[in-house]
């Protein structure tokens, strides 16, 4: 028997706020401690809104980094789907890409494509992006924050 598609979009996650917080923050899903690096993934993650995409280029290079390291952060993200919704994030070419670390084709990216077609996001036959809506899907406009110091 198959499993049920998770289309879920709205379960909302704790998100460490303080610089304080993110130092003793571990993944939920490795045991580890969440690094500076993921938390800058994270937040510009968040970044992007419902209804909309962007790429893993797009947020490689805000940081100036690989597009290859957003995406080894987002397959652990201990805070989706919210407040750090990665299944927004497609490859360069604006195919469906990855999700939990299965690529192409499977449940986990059946699940991906089920969130964002619930968020009115949709693709053509090959799993890319629907070309008509591009223009006005694609999130590029990242602000990289500073984190808020205990003291602030």
């Amino acid at each position: 028997m198959a499993e049920a598609v998770d289309s879920d979009v709205s379960t909302v996650h704790s998100y460490p706020a303080t610089a304080q917080a993110r130092e003793n923050a571990v993944n939920r899903h490795t045991g580890r401690k969440v690094t500076p690096f993921q938390f800058q993934v994270y937040d510009l993650c968040a970044q992007i809104p419902k209804g909309q995409i962007s790429t893993y280029k797009h947020i490689s290079d805000a940081l100036s980094s690989s597009s290859r390291a957003v995406g080894q952060a987002l397959k652990i993200n201990p805070y989706a789907p919210l407040p750090v919704p990665c299944h927004r994030v497609l490859d360069s070419k604006l195919y469906i890409g990855g999700f939990m670390g299965q690529w192409g084709e499977g449940e986990k990216i059946d699940n991906k494509r089920a969130k964002l077609a619930r968020e009115g996001v949709t693709f053509d036959e090959t799993d890319h992006l629907e070309k008509e809506t591009r223009e006005k899907v694609v999130f590029k406009e990242f602000k990289v924050k500073k984190v808020k110091s205990d003291e602030e």
